[in-house]
């Protein structure tokens, strides 16, 4: 076994376990139950807001893409995206998303595997700097950690933070230090459209007064989501000991982190039309 199948097969071990903790502690007839009393237009309106994020991403993609000299076309790029997602959803022992967009874009155009690998590390590493910065700022609303000194010191990892995330970009891929303004704006937009969704499944199945709370724990579970097949049981087991933690209820916690999961399943298999026939790619103009 290669090292990248190794990982792979670790990751979906990791996923069944974490997801058998959280089913051990939750009983799946309450899931059901909240689930057959769920509310229509805000699962929906999730599911919009969920799908406006991922055409946001597609577009931060091709910003860095075309700005490292790689005009591809707007469809093919939402093709490759698409494909992507449903690779690292529906196929986890088979080629990575990002790894078959830059296999194909390689194949079809010539271009530097190496530079697009790193275009597309950048395109990560700005998510998550957003994902930092947000976690942050809606920490400092937290009803238990509302002090003086943790609030100066979530405020102060902000700047530190966006410091630090652009002296790695200088120091190891300083080709991007001058193009990341945009990328990190519209990371911003794709959280937060991520965090009004997952506000809305809340209010399909209950009536929350957690908001803030379920905001900060869906943003710590998205950056910890790698260390899992595509996110899936690490965001139910965050979910369910942030309701022991903060004292809300777990069931709806964990059916919460559940239907996420399922929305982004429902997006991603649109990919399989892709998967069928390989999209044809272009340039840009």
């Amino acid at each position: 076994m290669n090292k990248k199948s190794l990982i792979t097969a670790l990751k979906i071990l990791f996923t069944v376990v974490l997801l058998y903790v959280v089913f051990t502690k939750i009983e799946i007839e309450k899931i059901k139950s909240v689930l057959a009393d769920a509310q229509i237009l805000p699962l929906l309106l999730a599911g919009v807001l969920l799908f406006l994020s991922q055409w946001i991403s597609a577009e931060r993609l091709r910003y860095l893409l075309s700005k490292s000299a790689f005009p591809i076309s707007k469809a093919s790029n939402y093709a490759l995206y698409l494909l992507g997602m449903f690779y690292n959803f529906f196929i986890p022992g088979g080629i990575g998303g990002d790894a078959y967009k830059v296999y194909a874009m390689h194949k079809k155009f010539d271009w530097s595997a190496k530079k697009l690998t790193a275009v597309l590390f950048i395109d990560r590493l700005t998510g998550l700097a957003a994902i930092g910065v947000l976690t942050c700022l809606l920490a400092i609303g937290l009803p238990l950690f509302q002090t003086l000194s943790f609030t100066l010191l979530l405020i102060a990892a902000v700047p530190v933070g966006l410091v630090l995330f652009y002296l790695i970009v200088k120091q190891f891929f300083p080709s991007f230090k001058t193009i990341l303004i945009r990328p990190l704006l519209l990371s911003f937009l794709i959280q937060g459209l991520q965090v009004l969704s997952l506000i809305a499944l809340l209010y399909s199945i209950s009536e929350p007064t957690d908001s803030i709370v379920y905001a900060v724990v869906f943003l710590v579970s998205s950056a910890l989501s790698i260390f899992s097949f595509s996110g899936i049981g690490i965001r139910e087991l965050i979910f369910y000991q942030a309701a022991v933690f903060f004292a809300f209820d777990s069931t709806l916690a964990v059916t919460v982190g559940f239907l996420f999961s399922f929305i982004t399943a429902v997006i991603s298999l649109f990919g399989i039309i892709y998967h069928i026939k390989k999209p044809d790619l272009k340039l840009e103009g």
